[in-house]
C-alpha cells in the first residue's frame, strides 16, 4: 500500500502554470472539438466554435488598440457571449473585471475607476432591452476608459460592435485567422477580478486560486463529464465563475446557462438539461423543491453570501430527492462546497477540504477563524487581500 503523499497547504502557483482557461479551451477543442461546451436560451457553442470566437474577439480587441495587461470591465448575465469575452480577454493577455448587469450607470463607472478599465462591454439586451446611456453615462465618468462596446444582439451608436455577426464579418475580411488561431498565449497568466458588493472593492484572483476552486467543487459535487451543469448564476462572481464555467471546463461536463429567470424558460431549461447538477440562488431552493424541480437531478447547489464577520447561521434543513449541496460564497474571496447530510447543513470548512493534482495532495480550504472574523479560511482555492 502507497503511502499518502504529503499535503501541501500553499502550492507554489507554478504547479497550477500550465492549467490556465485558455490552455484548458484549446486542450478540449483538440480532443473534442464537437462536444458542446455552453448551451443558453439562443445558442450552443462547441469546444471548437468557442476556441475560435475568443481568438478572434481577442484579436479585434487588440486592433480596437487594446495592450496586454490592459483591465476590461465585463458586464452581463447567464449567457454564452459573456463566457466567450471572459475566455476572449484572458486569451489576448487582458485581464477581465466581471460586473453584475443589475448595476446603475454612477456604480458602474466606480468599478471602472476603481481598476482603471480601459474598457467597458456589456450586451445591449438580458430579457429586456439594457438602456445605451447606461454604458455612455459609465464611461464618461471612467476617464480611463479608451473602449466602449458591446456583444449585441442590437447594435448601438458610438459603441463598438462585437456582436456574433459582426466577429464573423471581421475574421471573413483577415484570411489569414485560421479558425483557432488568434493571439498567442501571453508569457503572464493574467488574473480575473470580481467585485465585493458590500465593500465596493475589487477582488482580483489569480487563475491558480480560481483553479483550486473549481477542482474542490468539482471533486465535492462529484461532477462528471457525462452530467451537465444547468446554472442560472451568471459568472460575475467568484462563485459563479468557479460554479459555472470553470466546473464545467475542468469537469468536461456542458454548461447550460439560463438567465435572467422566468419560470417557463427555466422549467424548459431544466427538461433539456435533464440529469443535470442545477446552481440556483439558496434564496429560491424551497421553492423549486416544492415544485418539484429536484426530481430527477444529479444534485441542486445552493449558493448562499456569507461575510467572513458573520456568525455562521446553518441554512433551514430541506428534504429533496436528489443530493443536495450548499456552495458558501464567503465575501469574493472563496466558495466553500458542503454537501448536505440528510438535508441538514454543514458549516463551511468544518474539516479541512483537499484535492489530488499530479501526485499532490492539496489543501484547498480549511477554517481559520481569526478576531472578528469567525468565518475566515485560507488554502490554496481562497483569494487573500493584500
Amino acid at each position: 500500500m502507497n503511502p499518502q503523499p504529503a499535503a501541501r497547504a500553499y502550492p507554489p502557483r507554478d504547479l497550477f502554470a500550465a492549467y490556465s482557461l485558455e490552455t484548458l479551451i484549446s486542450g478540449a477543442a483538440r480532443l473534442r472539438p464537437q462536444g458542446i461546451a455552453l448551451r443558453d436560451r439562443g445558442t450552443s457553442v462547441p469546444y471548437d466554435l468557442l476556441a475560435s470566437q475568443a481568438a478572434t474577439l481577442a484579436r479585434f480587441l487588440s486592433d480596437c488598440g487594446l495592450h496586454p495587461g490592459d483591465r476590461i470591465l465585463l458586464t452581463g448575465g447567464a449567457e454564452s457571449s459573456l463566457v466567450i469575452a471572459i475566455v476572449a480577454a484572458l486569451r489576448g493577455g487582458f485581464e477581465p473585471a466581471l460586473a453584475p448587469l443589475d448595476l446603475p450607470p454612477s456604480e458602474l463607472a466606480a468599478y471602472a475607476r476603481a481598476i482603471n478599465a480601459a474598457a467597458l462591454v456589456g450586451p445591449t439586451d438580458y430579457g429586456a432591452p439594457v438602456p445605451a446611456e447606461t454604458y455612455f453615462a459609465a464611461a464618461a465618468a471612467a476617464p480611463s476608459i479608451r473602449l466602449l462596446a458591446t456583444f449585441g444582439p442590437e447594435e448601438i451608436d458610438g459603441a463598438v460592435d462585437l456582436s456574433t455577426s459582426a466577429l464573423l464579418r471581421y475574421a471573413a475580411g483577415r484570411p489569414d485567422m485560421a479558425p483557432a488561431r488568434g493571439k498567442p498565449a501571453p508569457a503572464e497568466i493574467p488574473r480575473i477580478i470580481t467585485f465585493d458588493r458590500s465593500r465596493r472593492e475589487p477582488m482580483v484572483h489569480h487563475q491558480a486560486t480560481l483553479m483550486a476552486a473549481g477542482l474542490d467543487f468539482v471533486s465535492r459535487a462529484k461532477i462528471g463529464r457525462e452530467t451537465p451543469i444547468l446554472c442560472t448564476l451568471p459568472p460575475v462572481t467568484f462563485a459563479g465563475f468557479v460554479a459555472g464555467p470553470l466546473a464545467a471546463l475542468l469537469s468536461g461536463a456542458t454548461l447550460h446557462l439560463d438567465g435572467p429567470f422566468e419560470a417557463r424558460a427555466f422549467l424548459k431549461r431544466c427538461d433539456e438539461a435533464g440529469h443535470a447538477h442545477l446552481v440556483i440562488p439558496s434564496a429560491v431552493a424551497e421553492d423549486l423543491a416544492q415544485a418539484g424541480v429536484f426530481e430527477g437531478l444529479a444534485s441542486a447547489v445552493f449558493v448562499s453570501r456569507l461575510a467572513a464577520e458573520n456568525t455562521f447561521i446553518p441554512p433551514e434543513p430541506l428534504a429533496s430527492p436528489c443530493p443536495l449541496i450548499d456552495l458558501y460564497a464567503i465575501d469574493e474571496t472563496a466558495a466553500i462546497a458542503e454537501p448536505r447530510r440528510a438535508g441538514t447543513a454543514m458549516p463551511p470548512a468544518a474539516e479541512p477540504h483537499f484535492v489530488g493534482f499530479d501526485d499532490a495532495r492539496i489543501l484547498t480550504v480549511e477554517a481559520h477563524p481569526q478576531p472578528g472574523r469567525p468565518l475566515a479560511c485560507s488554502g490554496a482555492a481562497v483569494t487573500f487581500t493584500e
